[in-house]
């Protein structure tokens, strides 16, 4: 009986919960969104899976209709704190904006990589450079 009504509750903290999760992740897309690509920027929103160190990440990148990036969000990242999740401070992602795909996006070359966190700053580059493929 008591397994029953434990497992009744689980049931409605569920339903009640999935709902409020969805919409906070679509809020957050949404959100994303205007910050890769910005008001008065017209162009395109890919979403990318690129390799990290410890797994996938997880990104949302903006192309201008030039064909330049205009803006990059790590949507999921695991990586080590003070390292790898430096990749997700906003002066490491502003450094893709203006690329094309003409530019190498090596990390230690035309990339500026997080000190050891090479790997995952290799993933980031990686994942932008394939936001600009057709």
């Amino acid at each position: 009986m008591t397994s029953a009504i434990a497992a009744g509750l689980l049931a409605m903290t569920y339903v009640t919960t999935t709902a409020r999760i969805a919409e906070e992740e679509s809020l957050t897309y949404k959100q994303a969104v205007k910050e890769v690509l910005p008001t008065g920027v017209t162009g395109e929103v890919k979403k990318i899976k690129a390799k990290g160190w410890g797994s996938d990440i997880e990104l949302l990148v903006g192309v201008d209709k030039t064909g330049k990036i205009a803006g990059v969000k790590i949507l999921k990242i695991a990586d080590t704190p003070g390292l790898g999740m430096n990749a997700t401070d906003p002066k490491f992602l502003a450094q893709f904006v203006g690329k094309t795909a003409i530019d190498k996006f090596k990390a230690k070359q035309d990339v500026q990589a997080i000190t050891g966190a090479t790997i995952t700053s290799q993933g980031v580059a990686d994942g932008v450079k394939k936001a600009l493929e057709p």
